[in-house]
């Protein structure tokens, strides 16, 4: 069987969403002065500073940038729209343009007084530039806009010629720099090129170039040739004509080269002499092959043949014994030729480098003195255009349009209302979402799931409208709180249909805190269970506060605290309500003794007689933070049941009573949520939960 509660994985995310909205929509019912309050106090702040706020006056001067400029690309003016007028703009706020402005109004027109501030901004992408100016005077507004206007342009030309007369001196002492340092490059150069005699020393890099590349093409030679003598054997290097020797190098370099050039003609006379007698034998051999067949082995003639083939061959071991012998020298004269050689070269490598190195810093001094000198004819010829009187570009920008008179600026009556309204409104919305993070009541199912473990066993709507001056009336047979009793049918189910426990005989009903309203719910299941046929016996353990006998409208002077401390007998304590099946032992006497009553083992035997007699026993207990009581009591029972108010209980304290159970090895069945709202929007999806789980 399922479990009794649904996980929270499996809330359908609008169940969730219309439990938070109510639950916002309650507190906003609850707390409604909050937002009442707040939007009066951005309203009043607003409304005084409206009354507070000077009454302004506005006006507009509008510059334009010359059309001619912004079409000649050749004009030296870059126009790049906004990013050009954003550098006006910051021009036009230096107090080097506002200061002036300032001191030029108080000379021109001492009577005027007032104050004024400036704004500009580009008219629509267009190529007009607006100066706005608000002040408290229309006409002080109007002048001082005529004034900041007059000391923009004013800045702007003093800029230009302070730049011209800048420009001009800066080429000035350029040109004096470059030329001293020109001087100084080509004294440098000339020096060098006496100190090394660079005529001499680009003719010694290119032979010496020259000269290093033929040696080590010999070099490359004969190594070739060192490694064909090594890994071919002697008769191998006959069969194979001789490698050419390189030419010979010139008379300055190492000795040696006409030994190699006589080894080289020796092994070529070998090499055709082996061949010669190679092919002589081959012709004495196929001819004694075909003597011996008609002549008889002791005919002189096939003798003198015989002895003949002996000759060749002994001659073709001398020429292999020889040209080992050449080869064998070969090899000794090429590896002290290659050691030379190696002298040779790195001496004429380090000529090359030094050349090199020399004529790369001739170079080098002689591009020096080439850009130098080009700098300095560029800058003579920008100097010449300066100082020839050619005249800078004009401003770009001109008066449009001086100032306009200064009128009105609406006050912002509605704008100033908004914006009260809609800051006390957030801030009316931040304190009750504030009140709402700190408040962990919990009002609805989807809340609790997401809160506890625990299964929830049902949930019971509120009836409080159903109260009268006697409390909150009790199920009746045709109770017309159809919702009411229909949740603790739902109730009795989860208790019949709870899965993985054994058979319930007795159980144990409680709270966290009081005025939770587990008196009525331990009763109002005593007479569920009490309609179903069950022979149910309620009984009230709150002993210091009990209130069932009053419930069930009977006598309550004689019960349980009677039958604890051996005053009476169980059964003379038992009191038949009106339902048939349903006995109620009440609390009998107040006492502040009961946690020491609650501990006699004689509560146990009780238990045990109750069990026996009848098929379910409910005991209603006290809260378990107000005592000890029920912690102490409830280890004895098959399973405890937590009732939780909602909107009433914190859902903190719930956990801490709930924890207490656990401690004690307590069987918790379950929470009731007690006085739910039944327009909750999750109310409906889980009124049957346990029953359907079933």
């Amino acid at each position: 069987m399922d479990s009794a509660a649904p996980q929270a994985s499996s809330q359908p995310f609008l169940a969730s969403l219309g439990v938070k909205a109510y639950r916002y929509r309650n507190l906003v019912r609850r707390h409604w002065w909050i937002i009442a309050l707040t939007v009066a106090i951005g309203l009043g702040y607003q409304g005084y500073r409206l009354a507070t706020k000077p009454q302004l006056f506005q006006s507009d001067s509008r510059l334009i940038i010359r059309a001619e400029m912004v079409n000649d690309p050749q004009g030296g003016f870059r126009y790049d729209g906004a990013n050009y007028f954003a550098t006006v703009i910051e021009q036009l706020k230096t107090p080097s343009v506002t200061d002036r402005a300032y001191s030029r109004l108080a000379l021109e027109a001492p009577q005027v007084v007032g104050t004024a501030q400036i704004n500009a901004f580009q008219l629509n992408r267009s190529d007009i530039f607006v100066v706005n100016g608000t002040g408290t005077n229309p006409e002080y507004t109007k002048r001082y806009v005529d004034a900041v206007v007059t000391e923009l342009l004013a800045m702007r030309e003093a800029e230009r010629s302070g730049v011209k007369t800048e420009v001009a001196g800066g080429l000035a002492d350029q040109i004096k720099t470059l030329k001293t340092e020109l001087e100084d490059q080509k004294a440098k150069l000339q020096a060098f090129i006496e100190e090394n005699n660079m005529a001499f020393w680009q003719e010694q890099g290119k032979s010496a170039a020259t000269f290093l590349s033929g040696l080590k093409n010999q070099q490359a030679s004969l190594q070739n040739e060192l490694q064909r003598l090594e890994n071919l054997t002697p008769d191998q290097l006959l069969s194979t004509a001789p490698t050419p020797m390189p030419q010979a190098r010139p008379a300055s370099g190492p000795a040696g080269t006409t030994q190699a050039n006589q080894s080289s003609a020796f092994n070529g006379e070998l090499y055709t002499a082996y061949i010669a007698k190679t092919q002589e034998l081959v012709q004495k051999q196929a001819e004694l092959q075909e003597r011996a067949t008609v002549w008889k082995p002791k005919h002189p003639r096939l003798q003198a043949l015989q002895a003949e083939v002996e000759r060749i061959q002994l001659t073709l071991k001398v020429i292999r014994e020889q040209n080992a012998e050449a080869t064998a020298n070969r090899i000794v004269a090429i590896k002290a030729e290659l050691k030379s050689l190696d002298a040779s070269i790195q001496t004429w490598e380090t000529k090359v480098l030094e050349a090199s190195r020399k004529d790369a810093e001739y170079q080098t001094r002689q591009s020096d003195v080439a850009r130098t000198q080009s700098l300095l004819e560029k800058l003579h010829g920008s100097a010449s255009i300066i100082v020839t009187g050619t005249q800078m570009n004009p401003d770009p920008l001109v008066v449009f349009q001086k100032a306009s008179p200064g009128i009105e600026v609406p006050r912002g009556i509605a704008k100033h209302l908004i914006t009260g309204l809609l800051a006390g409104l957030v801030l009316g919305i931040v304190i009750l979402v504030i009140l709402d993070r700190s408040d962990d009541r919990l009002a609805s199912s989807t809340e609790l799931i997401q809160q506890f473990s625990e299964p929830i066993l049902a949930q019971i709507p509120n009836v409080a409208d159903s109260r009268k001056a006697s409390g909150l009336p009790l199920l009746q047979e045709e109770d017309d709180r159809y919702a009411y009793a229909e949740a603790f049918r739902s109730l009795r189910s989860s208790l019949i249909f709870m899965p993985n426990q054994t058979e319930l005989k007795a159980i144990l009903v409680t709270s966290a805190i009081p005025n939770e309203g587990k008196s009525t719910i331990a009763s109002n299941l005593a007479v569920t269970m009490a309609a179903a046929g069950a022979r149910v016996l309620l009984v009230d353990a709150d002993l210091r506060r009990g209130d069932l006998a009053q419930l069930f409208d009977i006598d309550g002077r004689a019960g349980l605290t009677n039958i604890l401390r051996g005053e009476t007998d169980w059964k003379s304590a038992i009191h038949q309500t009106k339902y048939p099946t349903l006995s109620l032992i009440p609390c009998g006497p107040s006492t502040n003794q009961s946690g020491e009553l609650l501990l006699k083992p004689q509560l146990v035997s009780l238990l045990e007689e109750f069990r026996a007699s009848y098929d379910l026993t409910i005991f209603n207990t006290a809260p378990i933070l107000a005592t000890d009581d029920t912690p102490t009591l409830a280890p004895n029972f098959d399973g405890s049941i937590m009732v939780m108010r909602a909107g009433f209980t914190s859902s903190r304290l719930t956990r801490n009573a709930i924890q207490a159970l656990y401690q004690r090895q307590v069987n918790v069945l379950g929470i009731i949520l007690n006085c739910v709202d039944a327009e909750m929007p999750d109310y409906y999806y889980y009124r049957y939960p346990k029953y359907y789980a079933a």
